[in-house]
């Protein structure tokens, strides 16, 4: 029998609780998009995540169950929610987000076949232990460390070599990351010998060559897990248009500064930035300062956001480099927010000071702190709907966060062409990116075609060779740069042009709904 439940509130509330219980770990990080960010109110730190086969099927079936709770509510209460456009909302937003857990677990089965998915709560549950204020947590978690790591072999089984090769550096990784740590919490120790049989048993660990999903599969995760609601054909379409437009915009710019002048070439004539002696975590927390205050100028962020909700800069932790693969942000799902984290790749690296991507470093920083990511995620997490502020969407998490670098542009803070010549290389390579990402799960680019893409944006061939080999890890992730930028630049064009503060406010302060829903709202503003 289908439980009933008398508002969205209630279905939405047992399912922060019930996932926040089985995944205490992948639901209270940024990690992974398909869980809820949420925690429990009391948190046992001896609780690690439970991937069983039974484990997964039995949360499976009550995922399921809430599903039906919300058809039953739907058709229960269909005239009234005809009339309220926030019950509408919250009701798309909710059904997509159990429905795409419930599709991750059981037919995605990341879980099942990467082993880096596993290493990452690992890692992730002993930092948030550490960070905890609760002295007994990293205790706690390390006791029961050992015996997480045991349950990995159990839960993985027909992993692709590609996985099972990432899987094996970010083990190294992993060890390093632990025995750093023993000598602040000792009880580490006692998962060492766990990692070497991991590390045995994917050594001789049968694999299949092929990492690829069944196409249809492909599809529903680009078009409902990710939002994009494009079929492959239209998504091919429009990234090969943003390819020729930028490529254009790049062509026209570089002959402004001298006729016949490959933008190729005037990218190169942009000097890199001066890094100040104490190194790139510096150069980049002064312009996080600067982005600030330019916000702070155009209205766009108020003081006391500012004031409460900080940016910490801070290098790339040792154990994320396998999976992350770029400087990124970060933040812990409080609510009201505290702050979020800024991390640079390789910042303690002093050849990375001299790569030529630093030139966008002023981009770089406004997509991953003012006005993209952290202050998005400051309003989503301070909003006072428990399930507007718990659910992040790629294309709306990334498309914000590109579209917040067109706005460096739009309110003046880069207005030279060296400054347009970086931005239109950035939306270039993003675009290039979603297709690589795109041919390699449609079978239709192998890894040597997908090297050289890149490599033919700027991107240095050591680093392409090394990103390129992770994009598989999460399908159609880098189609929602590109697919979101475009989103949110239409909706500007129709509503936000005459008002662009009134834009950025009601964008980042519904949560991250689906935009045509966003669009309803910029309607009625």
């Amino acid at each position: 029998m289908i439980q009933s439940y008398p508002c969205i509130e209630d279905i939405c509330q047992e399912f922060f609780a019930a996932s926040a219980d089985q995944f205490p770990i992948a639901s209270a990080s940024d990690e992974f998009f398909y869980f809820p960010q949420v925690k429990s109110e009391k948190i046992d730190w001896s609780c690690w995540d439970t991937f069983s086969e039974s484990a997964v099927n039995s949360f499976a079936s009550k995922l399921a169950g809430y599903e039906d709770a919300l058809e039953v509510f739907r058709r229960q209460n269909e005239d009234t929610i005809q009339q309220d456009l926030e019950t509408q909302i919250d009701l798309s937003l909710l059904t997509r987000t159990i429905t795409t857990l419930r599709e991750q677990l059981t037919e995605v089965r990341t879980w099942e076949i990467q082993p880096t998915f596993h290493l990452t709560i690992v890692c992730l549950g002993i930092a948030e232990a550490l960070e905890s204020e609760d002295p007994s947590a990293g205790v706690a978690r390390a006791e029961t460390l050992p015996a997480f790591i045991h349950s990995i072999r159990w839960s993985l089984k027909n992993i692709p070599t590609l996985f099972r090769d990432l899987g094996l550096a970010m083990l190294a990784e992993t060890k390093q990351y632990i025995m750093s740590l023993i000598s602040r919490l000792p009880g580490l120790k006692a998962s060492l010998p766990g990692l070497g049989e991991l590390e045995k048993f994917l050594r001789k660990a049968k694999t299949k060559p092929d990492f690829r999903m069944p196409i249809d599969l492909v599809e529903n995760i680009f078009r409902n897990h990710l939002n994009c609601r494009l079929d492959i054909p239209s998504i091919q379409a429009l990234l090969d248009s943003e390819i020729h437009d930028m490529q254009s915009d790049l062509i026209k710019l570089a002959a402004s500064i001298e006729k016949g002048l490959a933008w190729e070439a005037a990218v190169e004539t942009i000097s890199l930035p001066t890094v100040p002696d104490e190194g790139l975590v510096a150069m980049y927390h002064g312009q996080v300062m600067q982005l600030a205050k330019h916000c702070l100028s155009t209205g766009i962020l108020s003081e006391s956001t500012f004031a409460s909700c900080p940016v910490q800069v801070l290098p790339v932790p040792s154990f994320l480099s396998t999976i992350r693969t770029a400087s990124s942000y970060s933040v812990q799902p409080h609510h009201p927010p505290t702050g979020g984290i800024f991390y640079v790749i390789n910042a303690d690296n002093p050849a990375e000071s001299r790569k030529a991507y630093q030139r966008e470093f002023k981009i770089l920083t406004a997509h991953e702190t003012y006005p993209g990511h952290h202050l998005l995620d400051t309003a989503r997490l301070g909003l006072s709907r428990p399930l507007r502020r718990c659910i992040e969407r790629p294309i709306f998490y990334e498309g914000w966060a590109c579209f917040a670098e067109k706005l460096t542009q739009l309110t003046g803070y880069l207005h030279n062409t060296q400054d347009h010549i970086l931005l239109a290389r950035r939306r270039l390579w993003r675009a290039v990116r979603g297709k690589v990402d795109l041919g390699l799960q449609t079978g239709t680019m192998d890894f040597p075609t997908a090297l050289e893409y890149l490599v033919k944006t700027g991107i240095n061939k050591e680093d392409a060779a090394a990103v390129v080999r992770k994009y598989p890890l999460n399908p159609g992730y880098q189609l929602c740069y590109t697919l979101g930028f475009k989103r949110f630049s239409t909706l500007f064009k129709t509503y936000g042009q005459d008002n662009l503060k009134g834009f950025v406010m009601h964008a980042v302060s519904n949560g991250e709904i689906d935009f045509k829903d966003l669009d309803r709202i910029l309607a009625l503003s």
